[in-house]
């Protein structure tokens, strides 16, 4: 929806229940209105995790390469297969095509139960290996403080992820998964936009309305981020923390790009 338009109907619904409440019942309308404006003004922060809140430095391409070895021989490719910005089934479909395999729902199962009892092993084995990118922890704890106290942002993943990997991933950073309200995830859509207008139905199934795609940010490292903010005309926030510079991800087409989410002030302005 065109948000200067939205908000300039809210207003002019506000005035009114202003001027026909009685003089008892003004602070009830007034309340109201308040309540109505703080709903309809979030602005909905969806993370990426893989490189923009932490790197695992190939732990997952590894446990990835590990199971496939498993299911079909140590002669599996992964020869080409670049998995930035991609969602894991993606990742994995690509790779049987690339091996001559057909793709089919009981490979793909099998290998998402594995991959993610590999991955849970690989993370406590190596959990020095886990780096968490600079600021998040400190703006994170900014934002949520906000979202609790002012109520006009709301914070959300949008990951290429297994659903099941993203406690894995941010419990290897003390980040708690439940503080994202709005999600969306690798195996619940097929491809990264489809990803993005899943949480935004969601947004509108939680907050009782659509949002206003200008005030949907995407936070990223990888020009798939970016292409994923465009496709709805949501605002691509870039972050040089992955194989991207920050030129690169500006040329790209990225509305903010960054080095990394060190300065909190780009995102709570």
């Amino acid at each position: 929806p065109d948000c200067s338009l939205y908000m300039f109907v809210l207003c002019r619904v506000t005035c009114a229940i202003g001027a026909t409440a009685t003089h008892e019942a003004k602070p009830t309308a007034y309340r109201a209105s308040v309540m109505i404006a703080r709903t309809m003004q979030h602005t909905l922060l969806l993370f990426d995790i893989d490189a923009t809140l932490l790197k695992t430095h190939g732990t997952g391409m590894r446990c990835m390469a590990m199971i496939a070895v498993e299911m079909f021989g140590d002669t599996f490719r992964w020869d080409g297969i670049d998995p930035s910005g991609k969602l894991d089934p993606m990742i994995f479909a690509e790779a049987l095509a690339l091996n001559g395999i057909d793709v089919s729902d009981e490979i793909q199962e099998q290998f998402r139960v594995q991959y993610l009892r590999r991955l849970q092993e690989e993370l406590i084995a190596c959990a020095d290996q886990v780096q968490v990118m600079p600021g998040v922890h400190e703006l994170l704890a900014l934002l949520r403080d906000r979202e609790a106290h002012r109520g006009d942002i709301m914070l959300g993943l949008l990951t290429g992820n297994f659903t099941a990997a993203v406690p894995i991933k941010l419990g290897a950073i003390d980040v708690d998964p439940d503080w994202f309200t709005i999600t969306a995830f690798g195996d619940e859509a097929d491809s990264r936009p489809d990803m993005l207008g899943l949480a935004m139905r969601r947004y509108e199934d939680h907050t009782g309305h659509p949002p206003c795609a200008q005030r949907v940010i995407i936070i990223g490292d990888t020009n798939r981020d970016i292409d994923c903010a465009k496709a709805h005309g949501a605002v691509a926030f870039a972050v040089a923390t992955g194989r991207y510079t920050v030129e690169d991800l500006r040329d790209h087409g990225a509305d903010v790009a960054t080095q990394d989410l060190s300065d909190p002030s780009l995102l709570l302005e």
